[in-house]
């Protein structure tokens, strides 16, 4: 069975909420790794304004 690549049109609120999902899981796998703590802050800053952002278009 092979991946279905194609790109489907999401509407940007949900293209958003997906994107944010997937950088809150990826900054929860970064905080149980040993990491500098500037890529932490780094990381954590991304999913801030993310979420400023989505909040300024809804």
């Amino acid at each position: 069975m092979t991946k279905d690549s194609t790109l489907v049109p999401e509407e940007p609120a949900t293209l958003g909420s997906r994107v944010t999902q997937e950088v809150a899981v990826l900054l929860t796998e970064i905080e149980k790794e040993d990491v500098p703590d500037r890529l932490l802050k780094l990381a954590q800053d991304l999913q801030k304004a993310l979420h400023d952002k989505l909040a300024d278009k809804a």
